[in-house]
């Protein structure tokens, strides 16, 4: 039974080696690409008013936005509240659905440029590599079997090294390279297990929720969103509506009303004193013509699974305890590349061996 698991654990590392070091990579990347275009381009996504500035209404900001770039429409809003950050604005140019980006200063309404197709930003670039290895949905059911892949990989090692206690951490180095691999596959294995299995099901479940998600619909999308006259006639009104329906409500993204789909759909965070909430568990959608609350969803109050579901984010990026924990995500994305160096150094030469004695 030992051998057989061994030998399933070898030829799945080997098969999926390259795409887990390419995830793992990405993901530590991704743990701090907000600090990382901070420090890059800080004249596009830091803002020049102060951060405790008042902010203008969304409708004045919008028609700014709408004034500056009359070739796309505006189709969501990321607003960020008492951070150096500006708000992300998302657009698509009239026509077509290619996504752009722009960083707009709340305060002042002052953009930070044109809109930048979002695969041309860092975030999108290694976002696209992370989930989808730039092939869209094929890619994302590809990463998937890879998140399967390694947590079998994790399960298998901690099995086959389930006596770990005794000399995990030993690390011998004045012995062979083979030795001192063995040795530093098992440590970084069991030292990383725990996150391995954590964001190999988180990142499993996203992909394959997508998946079922868009080969499910019993419905025929237009191929083109399309806009009309006047839909933001009554947006500074949102704010207001989502406070009275959720007091002390953190208004953090909505998604705007299409021709084909007349609704605001609001995203954010009810005052909850909890580390594990998104910045989005809790929605509430309006009639765009009348107001009417057409639907909320208060995270406070959903089922047990909507909540862990939601938690998915902040644990899978690591961005719920600060500095420290983002080093700790940061150092788990490495893992994979290190396991897939050392397993090949280990199981290279029995594989040799074995091919070996098949062709001889």
């Amino acid at each position: 039974m030992r051998k057989k698991i061994w030998q399933l654990h070898s030829w799945l590392g080997l098969i999926a080696a390259l795409g887990l070091v390419l995830i793992g990579l990405t993901g530590s990347v991704l743990v701090f690409h907000r600090d990382i275009t901070r420090t890059l381009n800080p004249e596009i996504v830091n803002r020049t008013s102060a951060v405790d500035a008042e902010r203008l209404p969304l409708s004045q900001l919008i028609a700014n936005v709408e004034s500056d770039n009359p070739d796309f429409w505006l189709r969501g809003w990321l607003l960020y509240h008492g951070e150096e950050a500006r708000d992300k604005v998302y657009l698509t140019p009239h026509g077509a659905e290619e996504w752009h980006i722009l960083h707009v200063d709340p305060a002042t309404g002052e953009a930070s440029g044109p809109p930048v197709h979002l695969h041309d930003t860092l975030y999108g670039w290694f976002v696209d590599l992370h989930y989808t290895f730039f092939a869209d949905d094929i890619g994302m059911a590809i990463t998937a079997i890879f998140a399967l892949i390694f947590i079998l990989l994790s399960l298998s090692g901690f099995y086959l090294h389930r006596n770990f206690f005794k000399s995990v951490f030993r690390l011998r180095w004045g012995q062979s390279w083979r030795i001192f691999s063995s040795d530093l596959h098992k440590a970084v294995g069991i030292a990383s297990l725990p996150l391995n299995l954590l964001l190999g099901f988180t990142g499993a479940y996203w992909n394959i929720a997508h998946i079922v998600e868009e080969f499910s619909h019993d419905h025929e999308e237009p191929e083109v969103w399309t806009t009309y006259e006047n839909r933001f006639e009554r947006i500074d009104e949102l704010p207001a509506l989502a406070e009275a329906q959720w007091p002390g409500y953190a208004f953090n993204y909505v998604y705007m009303p299409t021709a084909e789909d007349r609704q605001f759909y609001i995203f954010g965070q009810t005052p909850e004193n909890h580390p594990f909430r998104s910045r989005y568990g809790s929605s509430l959608w309006f009639n765009a013509d009348t107001l009417e609350n057409t639907y909320a969803k208060d995270l406070r109050t959903s089922g047990w699974w909507s909540r862990i579901v939601d938690a998915f984010e902040p644990l899978h990026f690591g961005d719920f305890g600060g500095l420290v924990s983002k080093i700790i995500w940061c150092l788990a994305g490495l893992a994979p590349g290190l396991l897939a160096c050392t397993g090949i150094v280990l199981a290279s030469p029995r594989l040799a061996r074995r091919f070996k004695s098949r062709s001889s």
